[in-house]
């Protein structure tokens, strides 16, 4: 099934040069995930799925509603809670 997808100049590119360093193509990095956000085995939500759900539900209505790449954000969240 063709599906087709907006993706902003920075996610594109990182989608490219995941899939140059995996040896994947674009599809089976998009599958790999959205496997990661839909489940766990045992039921359990993967923890970066979890870590966006939190912090897109601390962003303001009028700024959720909007179409703003929020990845900084997220990146600092995930930074904290699994430091390297």
């Amino acid at each position: 099934m063709a599906t087709s997808a907006r993706l902003s100049a920075g996610t594109e590119q990182a989608l490219k040069r995941y899939c140059k360093r995996h040896g994947i193509t674009k599809t089976e990095a998009l599958e790999r995930g959205i496997g990661l956000l839909d489940s766990e085995p045992g039921g359990k939500r993967h923890p970066a799925w979890i870590a966006f759900e939190h912090v897109r539900s601390r962003l303001p209505v009028a700024a959720a509603a909007q179409t703003v790449d929020h990845s900084a954000e997220l990146k600092r969240h995930l930074d904290a809670k699994y430091p390297a």
